[in-house]
């Protein structure tokens, strides 16, 4: 960080990012955050209920976290995201009710909520593969969704993308920067960039990253080009992530041509189907289109 702040030139407003998993902090720690220059911390709390935690192989207790988050405020953090899960195995309507609302109470400034996705390599996939655990019904994955989007709008959060949620302000400038298919570079092993058209990852060999002694072109692995179709899609699957949806005029601006000029028939058939809205602004995703949001990105595929 010391390295950073001297080398690069970072506006004093900077939103500088670190995630910060319950069960690793004390007060030492998130001192020694603060001072190397970190303003946000985002903390993968998950669930309320320790059996939960237990269950998704985490090593913290809702406990630990509660003694963790406390310390954070305590040194100095104003802007704390915390993540959390639905549809887990064995979780309950009630227990999600319970989650959020404790959560709420804990008062962080932003909250991302997402389903669980059984990822290769996790306890949960490990216990799924060996029938030892059913994933949740999609009726009830869905009404988890709607209840936690209508209740944290009532408690100040609004919704700005698929599963975040912010107070006035707090939208997470690090990750909408995915959502608006921006660049970003990325520094230090295995770290990923999108730049001049090409998306790829730093080397993870730590000999070799020092050997390179700064040479870009012997720390890039697995160039993709993005070529124009692929941009344009990448800018509407993601941009439509965002509640506030994909903008004729930021189409026109980023391509030079009209949006409805490459997709008036997809766009004109989702808007048939109740998945998307339109206005003279751009469009956006319905309420029962996010439901199904990865069909309605399809659309958009060349």
């Amino acid at each position: 960080m010391q390295a950073l702040f001297e080398n690069w030139n970072i506006a004093e407003d900077a939103e500088i990012t670190t995630e910060a998993n319950p069960g690793t902090l004390d007060r030492e720690m998130t001192d020694a955050l603060k001072k190397m220059g970190f303003n946000r911390l985002s903390m993968g709390v998950q669930a309320w209920q320790n059996r939960l935690l237990k269950d998704l192989g985490r090593i913290h207790t809702i406990e630990s976290f509660q003694e963790n988050y406390k310390a954070v405020r305590e040194a100095g953090f104003a802007n704390v995201n915390t993540d959390l899960m639905f549809a887990l195995p064995n979780q309950t309507m009630a227990d999600w009710q319970e989650t959020v609302k404790n959560m709420i109470a804990m008062n962080p400034e932003h909250i991302s909520a997402y389903s669980l996705i059984l990822e290769e390599g996790t306890p949960f996939y490990d216990k799924y593969e060996k029938g030892e655990l059913e994933p949740a019904e999609e009726d009830l994955d869905r009404e988890m969704y709607h209840w936690a989007v209508d209740y944290l709008a009532e408690m100040g959060y609004e919704q700005y993308e698929i599963s975040n949620f912010a107070k006035k302000d707090r939208q997470s400038r690090h990750n909408r920067i995915y959502w608006e298919a921006e660049e970003y570079l990325g520094m230090g092993l295995g770290s990923h960039s999108y730049m001049n058209g090409e998306r790829f990852h730093n080397i993870y060999d730590l000999q070799e990253y020092i050997k390179a002694d700064g040479d870009v072109s012997l720390l890039k692995e697995d160039v993709e080009i993005i070529t124009e179709e692929d941009a344009l899609a990448e800018f509407m699957f993601l941009g439509l992530r965002l509640t506030e949806g994909v903008s004729f005029d930021r189409f026109r601006e980023r391509f030079g041509q009209e949006m409805k000029n490459i997709y008036g028939r997809q766009i004109e058939e989702l808007v048939k189907d109740g998945l998307l809205k339109e206005d003279e602004m751009g469009i956006r995703l319905t309420r029962r289109g996010v439901d199904i949001s990865n069909f309605v990105f399809e659309k958009f595929l060349f």
